[in-house]
Protein backbone atom coordinates (compact mmCIF):
# COMPACT_ATOMS: atom_id res chain seq x y z
CA UNK A 1 0.00 0.00 0.00
CA UNK A 2 1.39 3.70 -0.85
CA UNK A 3 1.56 5.34 2.42
CA UNK A 4 2.80 8.47 0.54
CA UNK A 5 1.15 11.73 1.42
CA UNK A 6 -0.52 13.26 -1.93
CA UNK A 7 1.39 16.32 -2.79
CA UNK A 8 -1.14 19.44 -3.14
CA UNK A 9 -0.61 20.26 -7.24
CA UNK A 10 -1.79 23.98 -7.15
CA UNK A 11 -3.75 25.30 -10.01
CA UNK A 12 -2.48 27.45 -12.56
CA UNK A 13 -4.67 30.36 -14.86
CA UNK A 14 -4.58 30.21 -18.60
CA UNK A 15 -1.29 31.83 -19.80
CA UNK A 16 -3.52 34.59 -22.21
CA UNK A 17 -5.42 35.17 -19.13
CA UNK A 18 -2.62 35.41 -16.94
CA UNK A 19 -0.43 38.05 -19.22
CA UNK A 20 -3.55 39.71 -19.33
CA UNK A 21 -3.29 40.42 -15.98
CA UNK A 22 0.25 41.09 -16.24
CA UNK A 23 -0.58 43.84 -18.74
CA UNK A 24 -3.24 45.72 -16.44
CA UNK A 25 -0.85 45.60 -13.27
CA UNK A 26 2.45 45.05 -14.09
CA UNK A 27 4.67 42.06 -13.65
CA UNK A 28 5.62 43.10 -9.96
CA UNK A 29 1.88 43.20 -8.71
CA UNK A 30 0.87 39.46 -10.14
CA UNK A 31 1.95 36.45 -8.39
CA UNK A 32 1.46 32.49 -8.54
CA UNK A 33 4.64 31.54 -6.56
CA UNK A 34 3.28 29.18 -4.42
CA UNK A 35 5.07 30.87 -1.30
CA UNK A 36 3.12 33.92 -2.00
CA UNK A 37 -0.35 32.06 -3.19
CA UNK A 38 -0.20 30.16 0.65
CA UNK A 39 0.27 33.25 2.25
CA UNK A 40 -2.32 35.05 0.69
CA UNK A 41 -4.75 32.28 1.19
CA UNK A 42 -5.16 32.84 4.98
CA UNK A 43 -8.24 33.86 6.27
CA UNK A 44 -9.51 34.21 10.17
CA UNK A 45 -12.73 32.51 10.88
CA UNK A 46 -13.80 30.06 8.14
CA UNK A 47 -13.71 26.55 9.73
CA UNK A 48 -14.34 24.62 6.69
CA UNK A 49 -11.16 25.92 5.05
CA UNK A 50 -9.06 24.93 7.32
CA UNK A 51 -10.75 21.41 7.53
CA UNK A 52 -9.36 21.61 3.93
CA UNK A 53 -6.53 22.17 4.56
CA UNK A 54 -5.64 19.30 6.82
CA UNK A 55 -7.13 17.28 4.15
CA UNK A 56 -4.93 18.51 1.26
CA UNK A 57 -7.86 19.71 -0.94
CA UNK A 58 -6.14 21.97 -3.31
CA UNK A 59 -9.29 24.24 -3.85
CA UNK A 60 -8.62 25.76 -1.23
CA UNK A 61 -5.55 27.48 -2.66
CA UNK A 62 -5.92 30.85 -5.10
CA UNK A 63 -4.10 29.69 -8.49
CA UNK A 64 -3.07 33.57 -8.29
CA UNK A 65 -2.70 36.91 -6.48
CA UNK A 66 -2.52 40.51 -8.57
CA UNK A 67 -2.30 43.97 -6.41
CA UNK A 68 -4.42 46.70 -8.18
CA UNK A 69 -3.88 50.13 -7.76
CA UNK A 70 -6.76 52.19 -9.19
CA UNK A 71 -10.52 51.76 -9.62
CA UNK A 72 -9.96 51.50 -13.76
CA UNK A 73 -7.12 49.01 -12.82
CA UNK A 74 -9.94 46.27 -10.69
CA UNK A 75 -12.40 47.20 -13.75
CA UNK A 76 -9.82 45.55 -16.30
CA UNK A 77 -9.58 42.69 -14.29
CA UNK A 78 -12.83 41.79 -13.69
CA UNK A 79 -13.94 42.35 -17.63
CA UNK A 80 -10.71 40.14 -17.78
CA UNK A 81 -12.14 37.52 -15.53
CA UNK A 82 -15.71 37.43 -17.32
CA UNK A 83 -14.43 37.06 -20.36
CA UNK A 84 -12.20 33.68 -19.79
CA UNK A 85 -14.94 33.04 -17.15
CA UNK A 86 -12.18 33.38 -13.89
CA UNK A 87 -13.91 33.10 -10.41
CA UNK A 88 -12.44 35.90 -8.47
CA UNK A 89 -11.98 37.12 -4.74
CA UNK A 90 -11.28 40.50 -3.65
CA UNK A 91 -9.25 40.37 -0.33
CA UNK A 92 -9.09 42.96 2.39
CA UNK A 93 -8.46 41.77 5.69
CA UNK A 94 -9.37 38.17 4.89
CA UNK A 95 -11.87 37.81 7.95
CA UNK A 96 -14.53 35.89 6.28
CA UNK A 97 -15.14 33.54 3.37
CA UNK A 98 -11.40 34.32 1.43
CA UNK A 99 -11.04 30.94 0.14
CA UNK A 100 -11.85 29.48 -3.69
CA UNK A 101 -15.10 27.35 -3.23
CA UNK A 102 -15.08 26.34 -6.78
CA UNK A 103 -12.49 23.80 -8.96
CA UNK A 104 -11.32 26.20 -11.31
CA UNK A 105 -8.57 28.22 -11.25
CA UNK A 106 -9.32 31.57 -8.90
CA UNK A 107 -7.82 34.84 -8.82
CA UNK A 108 -7.52 36.64 -5.54
CA UNK A 109 -7.82 40.28 -5.93
CA UNK A 110 -5.74 41.93 -2.92
CA UNK A 111 -6.37 45.58 -2.45
CA UNK A 112 -3.60 46.31 -0.17
CA UNK A 113 -1.85 49.02 -2.64
CA UNK A 114 -5.25 51.03 -2.17
CA UNK A 115 -4.23 52.52 0.87
CA UNK A 116 -4.60 56.56 0.40
CA UNK A 117 -7.03 58.57 2.49
CA UNK A 118 -8.42 60.32 -0.79
CA UNK A 119 -10.02 63.28 0.97
CA UNK A 120 -11.19 65.03 4.44
CA UNK A 121 -14.24 67.23 4.12
CA UNK A 122 -13.87 69.21 6.94
CA UNK A 123 -16.62 71.67 6.12
CA UNK A 124 -19.49 69.02 5.34
CA UNK A 125 -17.63 66.65 7.83
CA UNK A 126 -17.17 63.14 5.79
CA UNK A 127 -14.04 61.75 4.83
CA UNK A 128 -13.29 59.38 1.11
CA UNK A 129 -11.11 56.49 1.04
CA UNK A 130 -9.46 53.90 -0.65
CA UNK A 131 -10.58 50.49 0.16
CA UNK A 132 -7.50 49.29 2.09
CA UNK A 133 -7.83 52.35 4.42
CA UNK A 134 -8.26 51.31 8.03
CA UNK A 135 -9.92 52.68 11.10
CA UNK A 136 -6.54 54.04 12.57
CA UNK A 137 -5.78 55.45 9.67
CA UNK A 138 -8.50 57.56 9.46
CA UNK A 139 -9.18 58.51 13.00
CA UNK A 140 -5.24 59.23 13.19
CA UNK A 141 -6.29 62.11 10.41
CA UNK A 142 -9.22 63.24 11.16
CA UNK A 143 -8.52 63.51 14.82
CA UNK A 144 -5.40 66.13 13.96
CA UNK A 145 -8.37 68.21 12.24
CA UNK A 146 -11.24 67.85 15.29
CA UNK A 147 -12.93 65.11 13.71
CA UNK A 148 -13.16 61.32 14.16
CA UNK A 149 -15.64 58.57 12.55
CA UNK A 150 -17.59 58.11 15.71
CA UNK A 151 -16.04 54.71 16.75
CA UNK A 152 -13.27 51.94 16.59
CA UNK A 153 -13.04 48.01 16.80
CA UNK A 154 -11.23 46.10 18.87
CA UNK A 155 -8.38 45.93 15.56
CA UNK A 156 -8.45 49.32 13.91
CA UNK A 157 -5.24 48.37 12.09
CA UNK A 158 -6.65 45.29 10.67
CA UNK A 159 -10.20 46.40 9.55
CA UNK A 160 -11.01 48.02 6.81
CA UNK A 161 -14.16 50.46 6.13
CA UNK A 162 -14.81 49.37 2.54
CA UNK A 163 -14.50 45.54 3.41
CA UNK A 164 -16.73 46.25 6.82
CA UNK A 165 -19.46 47.85 4.13
CA UNK A 166 -19.73 44.91 2.49
CA UNK A 167 -19.78 42.87 5.85
CA UNK A 168 -20.80 43.84 8.74
CA UNK A 169 -19.84 47.48 9.99
CA UNK A 170 -19.08 46.52 13.56
CA UNK A 171 -17.52 48.88 16.20
CA UNK A 172 -17.47 49.30 20.52
CA UNK A 173 -17.56 53.05 20.47
CA UNK A 174 -21.44 53.37 18.85
CA UNK A 175 -23.76 54.15 21.44
CA UNK A 176 -23.91 57.74 20.31
CA UNK A 177 -23.07 57.86 16.56
CA UNK A 178 -24.18 54.47 15.69
CA UNK A 179 -22.42 51.74 13.32
CA UNK A 180 -20.43 52.36 10.16
CA UNK A 181 -23.62 51.43 8.19
CA UNK A 182 -25.45 54.36 9.62
CA UNK A 183 -22.24 56.48 8.75
CA UNK A 184 -21.82 56.31 5.14
CA UNK A 185 -22.37 58.84 2.68
CA UNK A 186 -20.91 56.65 -0.46
CA UNK A 187 -19.61 54.20 -2.45
CA UNK A 188 -17.72 53.57 -5.75
CA UNK A 189 -17.39 49.79 -6.60
CA UNK A 190 -16.80 47.79 -9.68
CA UNK A 191 -19.91 45.29 -10.02
CA UNK A 192 -18.93 41.83 -11.05
CA UNK A 193 -19.40 42.75 -15.04
CA UNK A 194 -17.22 45.24 -14.91
CA UNK A 195 -19.10 47.82 -14.78
CA UNK A 196 -18.36 50.92 -12.42
CA UNK A 197 -21.41 52.01 -9.59
CA UNK A 198 -21.55 54.92 -7.50
CA UNK A 199 -24.33 55.88 -5.06
CA UNK A 200 -25.33 58.69 -3.11
CA UNK A 201 -25.12 62.74 -4.58
CA UNK A 202 -21.16 62.23 -5.97
CA UNK A 203 -23.50 60.23 -9.00
CA UNK A 204 -25.14 63.57 -9.58
CA UNK A 205 -22.39 66.06 -11.74
CA UNK A 206 -21.28 69.07 -9.41
CA UNK A 207 -23.89 67.53 -6.92
CA UNK A 208 -20.73 66.74 -4.67
CA UNK A 209 -20.22 64.23 -2.08
CA UNK A 210 -22.37 64.89 0.97
CA UNK A 211 -25.57 63.23 1.28
CA UNK A 212 -26.32 59.10 1.14
CA UNK A 213 -28.95 58.96 -1.82
CA UNK A 214 -29.46 60.04 -4.89
CA UNK A 215 -31.67 59.35 -8.25
CA UNK A 216 -33.08 56.09 -8.76
CA UNK A 217 -33.37 52.85 -6.40
CA UNK A 218 -31.43 52.71 -3.40
CA UNK A 219 -28.52 50.93 -4.65
CA UNK A 220 -26.71 51.34 -1.57
CA UNK A 221 -28.66 49.88 0.40
CA UNK A 222 -28.76 47.07 -1.91
CA UNK A 223 -25.25 46.01 -2.08
CA UNK A 224 -25.02 46.64 1.64
CA UNK A 225 -23.33 43.64 3.73
CA UNK A 226 -23.09 41.41 -0.23
CA UNK A 227 -19.92 40.12 1.22
CA UNK A 228 -18.00 40.99 -2.44
CA UNK A 229 -20.59 39.03 -4.22
CA UNK A 230 -22.37 42.16 -5.66
CA UNK A 231 -19.27 44.12 -6.01
CA UNK A 232 -15.63 45.44 -5.18
CA UNK A 233 -15.97 48.72 -3.17
CA UNK A 234 -12.59 50.66 -4.37
CA UNK A 235 -13.57 54.05 -2.57
CA UNK A 236 -15.82 54.37 0.05
CA UNK A 237 -17.22 58.56 2.24
CA UNK A 238 -17.96 58.03 5.54
CA UNK A 239 -19.18 60.61 7.80
CA UNK A 240 -17.32 62.40 10.62
CA UNK A 241 -18.18 64.02 13.90
CA UNK A 242 -16.60 66.46 16.06
CA UNK A 243 -14.10 64.99 18.24
CA UNK A 244 -13.49 66.86 21.42
CA UNK A 245 -10.00 64.66 22.39
CA UNK A 246 -6.24 65.93 21.71
CA UNK A 247 -5.35 65.96 17.93
CA UNK A 248 -2.87 63.00 18.74
CA UNK A 249 -3.23 59.96 21.37
CA UNK A 250 -0.82 60.78 23.63
CA UNK A 251 2.26 57.84 23.72
CA UNK A 252 1.99 54.97 26.89
CA UNK A 253 5.27 55.78 28.78
CA UNK A 254 6.94 52.52 27.45
CA UNK A 255 6.37 53.73 23.73
CA UNK A 256 6.10 51.49 20.99
CA UNK A 257 5.82 47.72 21.13
CA UNK A 258 8.19 45.37 19.42
CA UNK A 259 7.65 41.64 18.63
CA UNK A 260 10.47 41.14 20.97
CA UNK A 261 8.54 42.51 24.07
CA UNK A 262 5.24 42.52 23.55
CA UNK A 263 4.33 40.34 26.05
CA UNK A 264 5.61 42.71 28.64
CA UNK A 265 2.46 44.80 30.56
CA UNK A 266 3.92 47.99 30.66
CA UNK A 267 3.22 48.30 26.97
CA UNK A 268 -0.59 47.68 27.54
CA UNK A 269 -0.42 50.20 30.12
CA UNK A 270 -1.98 53.95 29.17
CA UNK A 271 -3.37 56.00 31.47
CA UNK A 272 -7.15 56.59 32.31
CA UNK A 273 -6.97 60.21 31.52
CA UNK A 274 -8.08 61.14 28.05
CA UNK A 275 -8.75 64.89 27.02
CA UNK A 276 -12.70 65.47 27.53
CA UNK A 277 -13.40 62.13 28.06
CA UNK A 278 -13.97 59.15 31.25
CA UNK A 279 -14.12 55.35 31.40
CA UNK A 280 -16.04 53.67 33.87
CA UNK A 281 -16.04 49.95 35.05
CA UNK A 282 -19.28 48.11 36.97
CA UNK A 283 -19.59 44.88 38.38
CA UNK A 284 -23.05 43.32 39.02
CA UNK A 285 -24.44 40.85 41.14
CA UNK A 286 -26.36 39.03 38.48
CA UNK A 287 -26.70 38.94 34.86
CA UNK A 288 -30.10 40.48 35.34
CA UNK A 289 -28.93 43.27 37.14
CA UNK A 290 -26.47 44.13 34.71
CA UNK A 291 -29.57 43.94 31.69
CA UNK A 292 -31.24 46.57 33.50
CA UNK A 293 -28.51 48.88 33.97
CA UNK A 294 -27.30 48.65 30.78
CA UNK A 295 -30.60 49.13 29.21
CA UNK A 296 -31.69 52.50 31.53
CA UNK A 297 -27.86 53.79 30.44
CA UNK A 298 -28.70 53.68 26.86
CA UNK A 299 -31.97 54.73 27.69
CA UNK A 300 -30.81 57.65 29.54
CA UNK A 301 -29.12 59.62 26.68
CA UNK A 302 -25.93 59.81 28.32
CA UNK A 303 -22.19 58.35 27.27
CA UNK A 304 -21.12 57.61 23.92
CA UNK A 305 -19.79 53.84 24.77
CA UNK A 306 -21.37 51.23 26.63
CA UNK A 307 -20.54 47.41 26.46
CA UNK A 308 -20.36 44.22 28.59
CA UNK A 309 -16.67 42.45 27.76
CA UNK A 310 -17.24 39.48 29.51
CA UNK A 311 -14.37 37.09 28.37
CA UNK A 312 -12.80 39.20 26.38
CA UNK A 313 -11.10 41.08 28.86
CA UNK A 314 -9.18 37.66 29.57
CA UNK A 315 -8.20 37.73 26.03
CA UNK A 316 -7.53 41.23 25.95
CA UNK A 317 -5.82 42.30 28.97
CA UNK A 318 -3.32 39.07 29.14
CA UNK A 319 0.00 38.96 28.33
CA UNK A 320 0.38 35.02 27.66
CA UNK A 321 -2.49 32.51 26.99
CA UNK A 322 -1.47 30.87 30.04
CA UNK A 323 -2.47 33.85 31.52
CA UNK A 324 -5.89 34.03 30.06
CA UNK A 325 -6.61 30.56 30.62
CA UNK A 326 -5.37 30.78 34.30
CA UNK A 327 -8.04 34.07 35.05
CA UNK A 328 -10.55 32.09 33.37
CA UNK A 329 -10.37 29.32 35.81
CA UNK A 330 -9.84 31.85 38.92
CA UNK A 331 -12.51 34.03 38.03
CA UNK A 332 -10.10 37.05 37.92
CA UNK A 333 -12.44 39.59 36.18
CA UNK A 334 -16.44 39.90 37.55
CA UNK A 335 -18.79 37.76 35.58
CA UNK A 336 -21.13 40.84 35.14
CA UNK A 337 -19.62 43.93 34.23
CA UNK A 338 -19.95 46.95 32.07
CA UNK A 339 -17.56 49.84 30.60
CA UNK A 340 -19.05 53.68 29.81
CA UNK A 341 -17.66 56.22 28.33
CA UNK A 342 -18.52 59.96 28.57
CA UNK A 343 -17.32 62.44 26.69
CA UNK A 344 -17.72 66.38 26.77
CA UNK A 345 -19.04 66.63 23.57
CA UNK A 346 -21.22 69.75 23.75
CA UNK A 347 -19.90 71.19 27.54
CA UNK A 348 -17.42 71.39 29.73
CA UNK A 349 -19.60 70.62 31.92
CA UNK A 350 -21.36 67.57 29.99
CA UNK A 351 -18.94 64.73 31.78
CA UNK A 352 -19.64 66.18 35.33
CA UNK A 353 -23.50 65.91 34.50
CA UNK A 354 -23.75 62.77 33.34
CA UNK A 355 -21.54 61.29 36.28
CA UNK A 356 -24.32 61.79 38.22
CA UNK A 357 -26.86 60.23 36.05
CA UNK A 358 -24.30 56.72 35.85
CA UNK A 359 -23.72 56.70 39.87
CA UNK A 360 -27.86 56.90 40.38
CA UNK A 361 -28.51 54.22 37.86
CA UNK A 362 -25.48 51.75 39.04
CA UNK A 363 -26.63 52.69 42.92
CA UNK A 364 -30.66 51.43 41.88
CA UNK A 365 -29.45 48.58 40.38
CA UNK A 366 -26.73 47.24 43.01
CA UNK A 367 -23.63 48.23 40.30
CA UNK A 368 -20.17 49.10 41.86
CA UNK A 369 -17.63 50.93 40.31
CA UNK A 370 -14.18 49.46 40.04
CA UNK A 371 -11.47 51.49 41.29
CA UNK A 372 -8.18 52.17 43.02
CA UNK A 373 -10.12 51.50 46.22
CA UNK A 374 -12.42 48.50 45.17
CA UNK A 375 -10.98 45.58 43.25
CA UNK A 376 -7.72 48.08 42.42
CA UNK A 377 -5.73 44.84 40.46
CA UNK A 378 -8.75 44.11 38.40
CA UNK A 379 -8.78 47.84 37.69
CA UNK A 380 -5.32 48.08 36.72
CA UNK A 381 -5.51 44.63 34.44
CA UNK A 382 -8.28 46.27 32.95
CA UNK A 383 -6.01 49.26 31.43
CA UNK A 384 -5.37 47.79 27.73
CA UNK A 385 -8.82 49.31 27.06
CA UNK A 386 -8.06 53.17 28.47
CA UNK A 387 -7.13 54.52 25.15
CA UNK A 388 -8.81 51.23 23.04
CA UNK A 389 -12.13 52.03 23.90
CA UNK A 390 -11.74 55.03 21.16
CA UNK A 391 -8.45 54.25 19.31
CA UNK A 392 -6.65 51.07 19.40
CA UNK A 393 -3.27 52.09 20.90
CA UNK A 394 -1.48 50.11 23.15
CA UNK A 395 -0.30 47.10 20.81
CA UNK A 396 -3.23 45.17 19.69
CA UNK A 397 -3.22 41.74 21.06
CA UNK A 398 -6.00 38.88 21.64
CA UNK A 399 -4.49 35.66 23.52
CA UNK A 400 -6.60 32.91 22.29
CA UNK A 401 -6.27 30.55 19.66
CA UNK A 402 -7.72 30.25 16.10
CA UNK A 403 -11.15 32.38 16.05
CA UNK A 404 -13.08 29.83 14.02
CA UNK A 405 -16.57 29.87 14.83
CA UNK A 406 -18.77 32.93 16.67
CA UNK A 407 -22.29 33.06 17.31
CA UNK A 408 -23.51 36.95 16.65
CA UNK A 409 -27.00 36.91 17.31
CA UNK A 410 -28.85 40.59 17.36
CA UNK A 411 -31.75 42.49 19.22
CA UNK A 412 -32.94 43.46 22.04
CA UNK A 413 -30.98 43.62 24.86
CA UNK A 414 -33.17 40.76 26.21
CA UNK A 415 -32.08 38.45 23.90
CA UNK A 416 -28.55 38.29 25.63
CA UNK A 417 -30.63 35.74 28.06
CA UNK A 418 -30.94 33.31 25.00
CA UNK A 419 -28.09 33.65 23.99
CA UNK A 420 -26.50 32.38 27.06
CA UNK A 421 -29.03 29.79 27.73
CA UNK A 422 -28.40 28.35 24.11
CA UNK A 423 -24.59 28.67 23.95
CA UNK A 424 -24.32 26.18 27.57
CA UNK A 425 -26.76 23.91 25.66
CA UNK A 426 -24.13 23.59 23.09
CA UNK A 427 -21.19 23.25 25.33
CA UNK A 428 -23.55 20.33 26.74
CA UNK A 429 -23.93 18.86 23.77
CA UNK A 430 -20.89 19.00 21.86
CA UNK A 431 -18.59 19.40 25.17
CA UNK A 432 -16.13 22.65 25.64
CA UNK A 433 -12.91 23.19 23.33
CA UNK A 434 -11.61 25.13 25.79
CA UNK A 435 -11.85 26.92 29.41
CA UNK A 436 -12.41 30.42 27.70
CA UNK A 437 -15.34 28.67 25.87
CA UNK A 438 -17.69 29.24 29.15
CA UNK A 439 -17.47 33.13 28.52
CA UNK A 440 -21.30 33.81 27.90
CA UNK A 441 -22.52 30.87 30.51
CA UNK A 442 -21.22 31.66 33.32
CA UNK A 443 -20.19 35.36 32.64
CA UNK A 444 -21.78 37.83 30.09
CA UNK A 445 -21.62 37.50 26.33
CA UNK A 446 -19.68 40.43 24.37
CA UNK A 447 -22.27 42.47 24.59
CA UNK A 448 -21.87 45.68 22.04
CA UNK A 449 -23.14 47.55 18.95
CA UNK A 450 -25.62 48.85 21.63
CA UNK A 451 -27.37 51.62 19.78
CA UNK A 452 -29.49 53.32 22.67
CA UNK A 453 -30.34 49.84 23.80
CA UNK A 454 -32.58 49.52 21.04
CA UNK A 455 -30.54 47.09 18.89
CA UNK A 456 -27.56 45.15 19.95
CA UNK A 457 -25.28 42.19 19.16
CA UNK A 458 -24.53 40.00 21.37
CA UNK A 459 -20.71 37.71 20.62
CA UNK A 460 -19.85 34.38 21.76
CA UNK A 461 -17.09 32.58 20.35
CA UNK A 462 -15.25 29.30 20.05
CA UNK A 463 -11.22 29.15 19.79
CA UNK A 464 -10.31 25.28 18.59
CA UNK A 465 -6.61 24.45 18.12
CA UNK A 466 -6.04 25.20 14.10
CA UNK A 467 -3.67 22.23 14.19
CA UNK A 468 -6.46 19.66 14.91
CA UNK A 469 -8.76 19.18 12.83
CA UNK A 470 -11.40 17.56 15.43
CA UNK A 471 -11.15 20.71 16.92
CA UNK A 472 -12.07 22.66 14.05
CA UNK A 473 -15.36 20.09 12.97
CA UNK A 474 -16.68 20.68 16.64
CA UNK A 475 -16.33 24.60 15.96
CA UNK A 476 -18.16 23.95 13.59
CA UNK A 477 -20.63 22.03 14.74
CA UNK A 478 -21.21 24.99 17.33
CA UNK A 479 -21.95 26.99 14.14
CA UNK A 480 -24.48 25.28 12.92
CA UNK A 481 -26.16 24.54 15.61
CA UNK A 482 -26.28 27.95 16.33
CA UNK A 483 -27.89 29.15 13.47
CA UNK A 484 -30.85 25.83 13.99
CA UNK A 485 -31.27 27.37 17.40
CA UNK A 486 -32.03 30.97 16.35
CA UNK A 487 -33.95 29.82 13.68
CA UNK A 488 -35.94 27.43 16.25
CA UNK A 489 -36.64 30.28 18.55
CA UNK A 490 -37.86 32.69 15.43
CA UNK A 491 -34.57 35.15 15.66
CA UNK A 492 -33.36 34.42 12.24
CA UNK A 493 -33.74 37.65 11.04
CA UNK A 494 -31.73 39.33 13.97
CA UNK A 495 -28.59 36.31 12.35
CA UNK A 496 -26.00 38.33 10.62
CA UNK A 497 -23.27 36.71 10.37
CA UNK A 498 -25.00 33.11 10.11
CA UNK A 499 -27.96 33.20 7.55
CA UNK A 500 -26.34 35.74 5.22
CA UNK A 501 -23.25 33.35 4.22
CA UNK A 502 -22.89 30.13 2.58
CA UNK A 503 -24.20 27.18 3.22
CA UNK A 504 -26.25 29.01 6.02
CA UNK A 505 -27.87 30.60 3.36
CA UNK A 506 -29.33 27.64 1.68
CA UNK A 507 -29.40 25.31 4.27
CA UNK A 508 -31.18 27.35 6.16
CA UNK A 509 -34.33 27.90 3.77
CA UNK A 510 -36.22 29.17 6.36
CA UNK A 511 -35.21 32.44 6.21
CA UNK A 512 -37.28 34.70 4.48
CA UNK A 513 -38.65 32.51 3.75
CA UNK A 514 -36.54 30.73 0.87
CA UNK A 515 -34.39 33.98 0.98
CA UNK A 516 -31.67 32.13 -1.02
CA UNK A 517 -34.13 32.05 -4.41
CA UNK A 518 -34.00 35.81 -3.84
CA UNK A 519 -30.81 35.98 -3.38
CA UNK A 520 -29.94 33.89 -6.41
CA UNK A 521 -31.63 35.96 -8.34
CA UNK A 522 -30.11 39.15 -7.61
CA UNK A 523 -26.80 37.52 -8.01
CA UNK A 524 -27.74 36.87 -11.57
CA UNK A 525 -28.36 39.92 -12.52
CA UNK A 526 -24.97 41.61 -10.97
CA UNK A 527 -22.61 38.48 -11.91
CA UNK A 528 -24.19 36.86 -14.86
CA UNK A 529 -21.31 34.53 -15.32
CA UNK A 530 -20.56 33.74 -11.20
CA UNK A 531 -17.59 35.21 -11.19
CA UNK A 532 -17.66 37.09 -8.28
CA UNK A 533 -16.73 35.25 -4.53
CA UNK A 534 -18.26 32.27 -6.06
CA UNK A 535 -20.47 30.24 -3.20
CA UNK A 536 -19.60 32.71 -0.90
CA UNK A 537 -22.99 34.02 -0.48
CA UNK A 538 -25.58 31.73 -1.81
CA UNK A 539 -25.19 28.90 -4.32
CA UNK A 540 -25.82 28.92 -7.86
CA UNK A 541 -27.94 25.69 -8.21
CA UNK A 542 -25.36 23.87 -10.04
CA UNK A 543 -22.65 25.46 -7.23
CA UNK A 544 -25.09 23.80 -4.21
CA UNK A 545 -25.12 20.58 -6.42
CA UNK A 546 -21.02 20.26 -5.95
CA UNK A 547 -21.42 20.93 -2.24
CA UNK A 548 -19.71 18.55 -0.08
CA UNK A 549 -22.24 15.73 1.58
CA UNK A 550 -20.60 15.11 4.58
CA UNK A 551 -20.88 19.12 5.00
CA UNK A 552 -24.69 18.37 3.95
CA UNK A 553 -25.39 15.61 6.16
CA UNK A 554 -23.64 17.77 9.28
CA UNK A 555 -25.87 20.57 8.57
CA UNK A 556 -29.27 18.26 8.75
CA UNK A 557 -28.20 16.31 11.97
CA UNK A 558 -28.21 20.03 13.70
CA UNK A 559 -31.52 20.83 12.03
CA UNK A 560 -33.02 17.47 13.50
CA UNK A 561 -31.73 18.40 16.59
CA UNK A 562 -33.79 21.40 16.52
CA UNK A 563 -37.35 19.05 15.11
CA UNK A 564 -36.54 20.82 11.74
CA UNK A 565 -36.55 18.50 8.30
CA UNK A 566 -33.69 17.46 6.03
CA UNK A 567 -32.54 20.06 3.20
CA UNK A 568 -31.98 18.00 0.63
Amino acid sequence: MNTMKQKVIQKKLPRDAYNALKSVVGEQWIYEQRSVVETYSKLSIEGFSYIKKHEKDPHVLPACVVLPASTEEIQTIVRICNRYHIPFIPFTNGQVFCNPTTPDPTLIIHLSRMNKIIHIDVENMNATLEAYVDYGQLQAEAMKRGLWNGGSPLATALCKLASQFAFAGLWQTDLKYGLLSRNIVSVKMVLPDGEILTTGSRCIPKAGDFWEYGPGPDLLGLQRSGIGTNGIVTEITVKLHSWVGDKAFPEIPAGRPSLADVHEPKYDNPPAALKNHKLYWVEYKDFKSQIKAMREIAHAGIAIGLNATGVYSAYYCSQTQDMTVERCKNKFFPEWNTYIILANTSSDKQIEYEEKVLQQIIKENGGTFLSESYKPEVFEALKPWNYDCIRHSTGYRMNRKAYLNAWLPQGPLSNAVVTSREWKKAIQTFGELDITDLGGIDDTPFIYMLQRGHFCLFETDNYPDPTLPDEIKKAAAYGIYGAATFIKYDLGPQLMAFLNVEPFTTMFPEAGPNGHLFMRKIRKVFDPNSVASPGRQVFTEEEWQQFPKEFKNLFNQMRAMHGMGAVE
